[in-house]
């Protein structure tokens, strides 16, 4: 048998290095591939909303480095421990480039939520801040059976503490830092216990002769967490839409704090309507309807959630080719094709 020149032998030999290679990474992509970010074992939520909860989270992600992963089954145990483990042994956070992760394990049976953080977030998202959208936010869905809307409230405050954590805000102009009460990030799920009501706490309106004193009454609504729907500074219509809605104390706080660091910049009207604009670099603030009624000038949202959408990093934006009755306030406004807004 003749035997092949080295040249050759090394080919034959790099050949089966790189077919072998393939197969290693072929193997690896379809036996080990990464855990999802939403695993349900127990069928708590739809496909169409693990697919929303996951998509928003690739963009966590992608726009804040934020590897977060959702674990919801049945008869954990030790859910500290479970959680522990889990954030280990899948590494949850390797697919940030800072080892910024976080795990929300839900365990159905024991009707309890856990959320576990990197080291690398602590700073960030102290165990204050995890017990507030915990108690605050997140559980508030749970106790409706609205699991994923639950998941994806939260998220938004994780984007919000994220976005202000990176821009040096100081902590104490945000909501969780008032509460008190001990941290911890185990707490009771309350799923499916049903709604803790609205308040019935009133609200003197009548010195609401302008758009302007009516926003102001809506902030000083919601510093006080007072989500009674029936307020006079709201539209007929928007009472109707605000009785059949959950406002989650994290919320109220989340727009008292938003109506006060913003600052109005422009106002429109056109009869019995009015808009008040917020500087357009000023993308999380977004506009404000009103319409007259009874002499009053009323928020009108039951428009607004027609007409305006947020983004995945909060920011504003009107439905692309609005025609609506408050039209007149954004004539002067360029859109992209996203709704987007920008300068003339």
């Amino acid at each position: 048998m003749t035997e092949r020149p080295l040249g050759t032998r090394l080919a034959w030999l790099l050949a089966i290095l790189l077919v072998n290679a393939g197969l290693i990474w072929w193997l690896n992509a379809v036996f080990l591939s990464p855990p999802p970010m939403v695993a349900d074992a127990t069928g708590l939520l739809s496909e169409s909303e693990r697919a929303r909860i996951s998509e928003f989270h690739r963009f966590l992600l992608k726009d804040y480095d934020l590897d977060y992963r959702v674990v919801i089954d049945r008869d954990l145990g030790d859910i500290d421990r479970y959680a522990a483990d889990y954030f280990r042994d899948q590494e949850v956070g390797a697919s940030s480039h800072t080892g910024r992760g976080l795990l929300l394990v839900l365990d159905v049976d024991a009707n309890q939520v856990r959320m576990e953080v990197s080291h690398a977030l602590e700073p960030v998202y102290t165990d204050a801040f995890v017990a507030y959208f915990e108690h605050r936010q997140m559980t508030e869905f749970f106790a409706v059976n609205r699991i994923a809307d639950g998941i994806l409230a939260t998220t938004e405050l994780l984007v919000t503490r994220a976005a202000n954590a990176a821009n040096g805000l100081d902590p104490s102009t945000e909501g969780w830092a008032a509460e008190s009460g001990g941290g911890g990030a185990r707490v009771d799920a309350r799923i499916g216990e049903g709604p803790t009501g609205h308040s019935t706490e009133a609200l003197d309106s009548a010195g609401t002769t302008s758009p302007r004193d009516t926003l102001e009454l809506y902030r000083q609504a919601m510093a006080n967490r007072n989500n009674n729907p029936r307020l006079a500074i709201y539209s007929d219509s928007t009472r109707d839409l605000l009785a059949q809605r959950l406002a989650t104390p994290a919320q109220m706080d989340n727009v008292a704090r938003s109506l006060r660091e913003c600052e109005v910049e422009r106002s429109f009207r056109n009869h019995d309507r009015a808009v008040l604009r917020y500087p357009i670099a000023e993308r999380t603030c977004p506009p404000y309807f009103f319409v007259r009624e009874d002499g009053r000038w009323r928020l009108d949202f039951t428009v607004m959630i027609d007409a305006i959408r947020f983004g995945r990093n909060n920011q504003w934006r009107l439905v692309p080719g609005y025609s609506g009755p408050y039209q007149f306030a954004f004539l002067d406004l360029r859109f992209d094709k996203n709704g987007y807004p920008y300068p003339p």
